[in-house]
């Protein structure tokens, strides 16, 4: 189990700073999901505690060390799959487990890559197939799975499920939920980006919500074991519904606020551009 540590984390992409100063820290076992707008910056926090970006090693901590690059210790699952085209869905599982148990035979990589198969709720028959062949609730399946065989203690996942149909995120919901629940005494820590309120009142533990780029973490939720919603009470219960609008009316008022900073942007490039064609007509 790891904790994730963020100190005064700042971000920049050419010069562009994207985050501004995100303080927070993760125990080790909760369930953190990150809302905000598009562009905010939350994959980009997942990336750098995947160590797929380089933030400074103060910034960021991983079980009380700092982030230096990928690991084994952290498994990610990307909105597009990540699955690679030209190998069997079953294939895209053992060559992750290759690169952490590389004293293990095929059979041994095969035997838990169908346990985790069969753990998501996959057929069998589908190990074979290329994921071309796959449907995109099949491949976020097999990706899914592939992080939980590798049993990394952190896992971070980037929007798995928001290109998928509602009945099918909503049954991956739950069996990543049910998953992650299961493992009561050795429990991973999970970050979890989301569009959706919804998502991240059924999902998490924590919720963090970054405002807009330049972020920081505008607003912070934690459930206790007695106050997590579960699906049956996400529309019933009138403390859920009352953190639902809260968490709405956060985001709404982001995006206003982005809209008007848009449009003052583009009004001063035209009062800009009417000046100079006003002064060139004059000379």
């Amino acid at each position: 189990m790891l904790e994730v540590s963020m100190n005064n984390l700042q971000f920049s992409y050419d010069k562009e700073l994207v985050l501004d100063g995100v303080n927070y820290k993760a125990r080790a076992g909760k369930f953190v999901c990150i809302l905000g707008l598009s562009g905010c910056g939350k994959s980009t926090l997942l990336r750098l505690i995947g160590g797929l970006e380089k933030s400074n090693p103060e910034q960021l901590l991983v079980d009380g060390k700092p982030v230096y690059g990928p690991s084994l210790d952290r498994a990610m699952v990307f909105q597009d799959y990540g699955l690679f085209p030209w190998m069997t869905a079953g294939e895209n599982i053992c060559i992750a487990l290759k690169q952490k148990y590389k004293t293990w035979d095929k059979h041994q990589r095969k035997e838990v890559a169908l346990k985790w198969v069969n753990n998501l709720g996959l057929d069998e028959e589908l190990y074979d197939k290329l994921p071309l062949n796959l449907s995109g609730g099949q491949r976020q399946r097999f990706a899914t799975a592939r992080a939980f065989a590798l049993d990394a203690p952190l896992l971070l996942m980037d929007e798995p499920f928001g290109a998928l149909d509602a009945v099918t995120s909503a049954l991956l919901q739950d069996t990543v939920l049910e998953l992650w629940q299961k493992e009561k005494e050795n429990r991973k820590t999970i970050f979890f980006v989301t569009h959706s309120v919804d998502e991240a009142l059924l999902l998490a533990t924590d919720i963090l919500v970054l405002g807009q780029a330049p972020s920081k973490i505008i607003y912070t939720h934690s459930f206790t074991e007695e106050t997590k919603p579960r699906r049956e009470t996400l529309y019933t219960d009138p403390a859920v519904l009352d953190l639902r609008n809260r968490l709405t009316k956060i985001i709404n008022d982001e995006i206003a606020e982005k809209a008007y900073r848009l449009h003052e942007q583009k009004m001063n490039i035209t009062d800009s551009e009417n000046n100079k064609s006003v002064k060139k007509h004059i000379a």
